[in-house]
């Protein structure tokens, strides 16, 4: 019983470690690098900033939330199968996994809007 019990939790950690590791080239889209433009070219803020740079820090910052997110989703899950009944260790799971959708949806909004900017406006 203890075999079998230990099989499964290896078999879930490498379908999850295999998991990440398929989906990870689907992640690089969030850090994604502009092309090298002339700077004399780009209107400045008034402080001297480009607003690439600000662009950047911002699809940075979306990139984070995402990852942050992540994590969030594979914790409270964990939480929530390994709760064995405890109702309190299950809703606390159920709560990360809530609020790791909510930052999901605002990382992707973020990233989203940066882009949209970036190309309709800018």
């Amino acid at each position: 019983m203890k075999l079998n019990s230990r099989l499964r939790f290896t078999r879930f950690i490498l379908n999850l470690g295999l998991l990440f590791t398929v989906i990870n080239p689907v992640f690089a889209q969030f850090v994604e690098s502009s092309d090298i433009v002339d700077p004399s070219n780009k209107p400045a803020i008034d402080n001297g900033m480009h607003i690439e740079v600000i662009f950047d820090v911002l699809i940075i910052v979306s990139a984070l939330m995402f990852i942050i997110s992540m994590f969030g989703f594979a914790i409270g899950f964990l939480k929530m199968v390994t709760s064995g009944g405890d109702e309190k260790t299950a809703e606390a799971g159920s709560n990360m996994l809530v609020l790791s959708g909510w930052i999901f949806g605002a990382s992707a909004l973020s990233y989203l809007l940066v882009n949209v900017i970036k190309y309709f406006i800018y």
